[in-house]
């Protein structure tokens, strides 16, 4: 399955501006200039997966959705139940896709603009199946970077959204150590928070340790690292992890929707090489059995 394939598949688009609201090819969605999702980027965003055709924590990503949708004030989009059986018609419609390999689905819900309800769309995006079993397998450089998250005065940080520039600037910093290396924000106190493709946790001293809920977005598969991990014995607690924890840690680990779990196999430019530990296997294992597929080699 080529990422090309995933260009004409068919998608939901629903855009008031343009008196549109219906089925159609993927390559035929655009925003109107004058949408706000355009002008500032005011857009809420989720992003799903498939296991086995069957889309992964749908309801926890749908709470998410909505929640950020009341946080960014995005009154009149799509209801939660319409966007459930809006997911049931998309992958249906794309079974060819869904039954060659496992994929993606985005759903992003604009502002619209002071004329228009808000524009949004339902779609299906390609998973790089060779990059997530490598991570898996062999990890993924980190790099603590300079850039700094924008206060939540701002914005809150449980709210996904689509202006990621601060995401953006710190991969580009990061990939200038490492061509695959993703890059970490600070917070206003130092502290490291999360990453464009993955939130943030250490093992030390036989204990999960995960940045402060309130200061990172609430990741769902992060959300199940820490239940199996209670579940497991292991004790899991809530503080700010400095640069130094991250460098002292015996694991850092790494949760997000595409890959799953993974760990850092290298932190910043002078840290040495790391390989994939035991709690790290030990949540893959969890992962690999809640949805009954391979997750990685041995």
């Amino acid at each position: 399955m080529s990422f090309e394939s995933f260009a004409t598949h068919t998608a939901y688009f629903c855009c008031p501006a343009w008196g549109i609201k219906e089925w159609r090819s993927f390559d035929q969605i655009s925003l109107p200039i004058s949408d706000l999702g355009f002008r500032q980027g005011v857009t809420a965003v989720e992003r799903l997966r498939t296991y086995g055709g069957t889309v992964f924590c749908v309801e926890q990503h749908l709470l998410r959705l909505r929640e950020t949708l009341r946080l960014l004030r995005i009154e009149k989009g799509p209801s939660t139940g319409q966007v459930e059986k809006l997911i049931e018609e998309c992958l249906k419609l794309n079974a060819q896709l869904v039954q060659q390999a496992d994929v993606g689905m985005t759903i992003w819900v604009t502002a619209g603009s002071a004329e228009f309800d808000p524009t949004w769309a339902i779609h299906l995006n390609a998973i790089d199946h060779d990059a997530v079993a490598h991570r898996q397998l062999h990890g993924q450089p980190i790099v603590i970077t300079n850039v700094v998250q924008p206060p939540m005065e701002s914005w809150p940080r449980q709210a996904k959204v689509r202006n990621r520039l601060h995401y953006y600037l710190a991969d580009l910093e990061a990939k200038q150590l490492a061509p695959d290396a993703t890059g970490m924000l600070l917070d206003l106190d130092g502290s490291v928070t999360e990453s464009s493709v993955a939130n943030v946790a250490i093992v030390r001293d036989g204990r999960l340790v995960v940045p402060p809920e309130n200061n990172v977005l609430k990741g769902v598969t992060l959300g199940l690292l820490r239940q199996w991990a209670n579940e497991q014995g292991i004790l899991c607690f809530e503080a700010p992890l400095m640069p130094k924890d991250l460098h002292a840690a015996d694991e850092v680990l790494l949760a997000g929707t595409d890959t799953g779990v993974w760990f850092a196999n290298k932190v910043g430019q002078g840290g040495g090489d790391r390989q994939r530990g035991a709690v790290c296997r030990m949540l893959q294992e969890m992962l690999r059995r809640l949805v009954k597929r391979p997750i990685t080699g041995n």
